[in-house]
């Protein structure tokens, strides 16, 4: 079985997940245990405390201390709630979100990079999006 070690990997398979047309539970699985992949690689987030970041930016969520002396237990309880709460333009919006998150953290680490798009400048993008998708969705 193939695993995903960087960046770009994770990048392409977010990608796929959002290009494809899977059910929603497909979509739902392969989303949740490529998340799960995410957080528990030490090659993205070397130190857990560098997940508390990326929760705060992509999800919005705020977790206590303890969680995060675990992946397991943070991954766990991040992937709890979103089974919970993500319908499909969520986890859709979600997915972009994170591919922004994981290119700017790419470009942050680059010294020479050029101007860039500010992640809560995606954020909204995203958020308009989302909103405009749910107006279309519900006149239906």
């Amino acid at each position: 079985m193939k695993t995903v070690n960087d960046k770009r990997d994770f990048i392409k398979e977010l990608s796929v997940i959002n290009k494809n047309k899977f059910t929603l539970q497909q979509t739902k699985s392969l989303y949740l245990g490529l998340l799960y992949e995410l957080i528990s690689s030490r090659e993205i987030f070397s130190k857990n405390k560098d997940l508390e970041g990326f929760l705060k930016n992509v999800f919005k969520k705020e977790y206590s201390d303890y969680l995060f002396k675990a992946r397991p237990y943070l991954a766990s309880r991040l992937l709890k709630d979103i089974s919970n709460e993500y319908d499909s333009l969520k986890i859709s919006a979600s997915i972009k979100l994170i591919i922004s998150y994981l290119k700017d953290k790419d470009l942050n680490s680059n010294s020479d990079s050029k101007e860039k798009k500010p992640l809560s400048s995606m954020e909204d993008d995203v958020i308009g999006w989302f909103n405009s998708i749910s107006k279309g969705s519900s006149k239906n």
